[in-house]
């Protein structure tokens, strides 16, 4: 799959074949792949504080299970290990050996049980470093690779016979690590979704201890056929985090996304540009900050222009010992890893939930906008949150304890409205251009008649308008005071209408 020119055309030709199938049921799924990926970057490639000569094994052991310790922090519950299986010392070089053993989500696949050789070259002026013109001493070098298995066959088979997975590490006298991750280019046929993967190429630098991280990289591209055709196209990341006090590792991280294209069978293709989301998080005085934001610069259909769209969220006020004990819930969840006690996880989680929930947090969509030729419409809502004190409660007793305000805004534009229906000959080229701009024409007035009909919002120019502010068990809906019973009958009512 490749794009023709600027409108998202693709050339249909088939992708060419590899040496060996890529296989759904191959033991490395996604959240294999996404863990593998973890531990070799927090085990392999701590390079922990290598030294030179006899203390280097005893360090490797006691990196690894650094290593080790910060994944289970991070993924409780995740049952994976990295461990040191063989290491022979040289005089100027060593080589070690790790296995990582990562159990399966279900219980009826098979563990995960991989290798990796790590090819160490000792300070303070490592060869390869001579070679490459870089002249600053350092303790060490590591240049550490999964090794092949009958697990990872169809992953060696689609890398055309090279690792798939390349780190290459430097640890300096200051305890600072930096290094670049290579992900290796991967191209498969003959499963259920087909694909080519240009490769991944990433630096990092971290210390000793893992409380400092920072990665940047590059993908060119990502094609996938299922036989949906889904193109990525120039994806830039990068992170920057600390850890603070409660394992949380806060700070910035962005990924941009120069073009994300889908094609249907016998459709044209949705082009998606301009694709960017940025995020920031830190530790204030009263909790955990955090920013969220999306970005799609431009939305095109069949080479024709739909609009564009903006969100951003925030959080503030996140307890940070609750906060990391839901995102290790989370992350292992994320993994596929089933509790092995259910009951007493749960009761985990409500306790992290509530303890959350005391700091009153705020929850806050600042913006969501989305912008046609014509017109843009925008909503936001702000909402604060209270402790409930239990959450064994009726669901409408527990939303009222739970909301302590809301602030809701809808701005409507008519002109966008009307685009939006007129996408109609884009979607149904056999439509009437004529009929359907006489249908937008209507059903926009129409809507904002019946709008103001129901005092759900008001007109004004060409924006329909609603606002909501709730707080101390009042609800002021478009300039008006009702209580929270009246307003949720008026709801209940708008249901009956449907």
């Amino acid at each position: 799959m490749q794009f023709a020119d600027g409108y998202g055309r693709f050339d249909r030709r088939p992708l060419r074949q590899s040496t060996a199938p890529f296989k759904k049921e191959a033991g490395m799924n996604k959240a294999g792949i996404a863990a593998t990926a973890l531990v070799v970057l927090v085990g392999a490639g701590t390079a922990g504080a290598w030294y030179t000569g006899t203390r280097l094994e005893g360090v490797l052991q006691d990196s690894i299970a650094q290593g080790n310790q910060q994944l289970a922090t991070q993924f409780p519950g995740a049952d994976a290990a990295l461990e040191l299986v063989e290491f022979q010392r040289g005089l100027f070089t060593s080589q070690a050996r790790y296995r990582l053993l990562l159990k399966a989500p279900q219980e009826d696949q098979p563990a995960i049980d991989l290798f990796i050789s790590d090819h160490i070259e000792h300070g303070p002026m490592p060869l390869s470093r001579l070679t490459s013109f870089k002249w600053l001493p350092v303790m060490a070098v590591s240049r550490a690779q999964l090794e092949p298995s009958a697990q990872l066959a169809e992953l060696f088979a689609a890398s055309a016979g090279q690792a798939p997975v390349t780190l290459i590490s430097s640890i300096g006298y200051g305890q600072g690590i930096k290094g670049e991750l290579q992900v290796a280019p991967l191209s498969w046929t003959g499963g259920e979704v087909e694909g080519r993967f240009s490769g991944l190429s990433a630096i990092f630098r971290t210390d000793t201890a893992g409380e400092h991280f920072a990665v940047s990289g590059r993908v060119d591209s990502l094609e996938l056929d299922s036989p949906e055709r889904i193109g990525l196209v120039g994806i830039e990341f990068a992170l920057d985090r600390r850890r603070d006090s409660s394992g949380l590792y806060l700070g910035t991280g962005r990924v941009a996304l120069d073009q994300l294209a889908v094609l249907l069978e016998d459709q044209p293709a949705l082009v998606m540009s301009d694709v960017l989301q940025t995020d920031h998080t830190r530790l204030a005085a009263d909790g955990i900050k955090a920013e969220l934001n999306y970005q799609v610069g431009s939305v095109s259909y069949d080479g024709k222009p739909l609009g564009s769209m903006n969100m951003g969220w925030s959080l503030s006020r996140l307890d940070p010992q609750a906060t990391a004990l839901l995102a290790g819930l989370y992350n292992s969840l994320a993994l596929g890893n089933e509790p092995e006690d259910p009951q007493a996880t749960s009761a985990q989680f409500q306790g992290a939930l509530l303890q959350l929930l005391q700091g009153q947090p705020r929850l806050a969509l600042n913006n969501f906008s989305i912008r046609t030729a014509n017109g843009e419409s925008r909503f936001s809502l702000d909402m604060g949150l209270e402790s409930p004190g239990s959450l064994e409660q009726p669901a409408e007793l527990l939303a009222r304890q739970l909301i302590g305000s809301l602030e809701a805004n809808l701005v409507l534009s008519k002109p966008m409205l009307m685009d939006v229906i007129r996408y109609k000959t884009l979607f149904q080229p056999q439509s009437d251009a004529a009929a359907v701009e006489q249908e937008a024409a209507m059903m926009v007035e129409m809507a904002g008649g019946m709008a103001e009909m129901m005092q759900l919002a008001r007109v004004e120019g060409d924006n329909i308008l609603s606002r909501l502010h709730y707080a101390d068990g009042m609800i002021e809906f478009n300039g008006q005071r009702i209580p929270v019973e009246d307003f949720v009958g008026l709801l209940a009512g708008l249901q009956g209408l449907e």
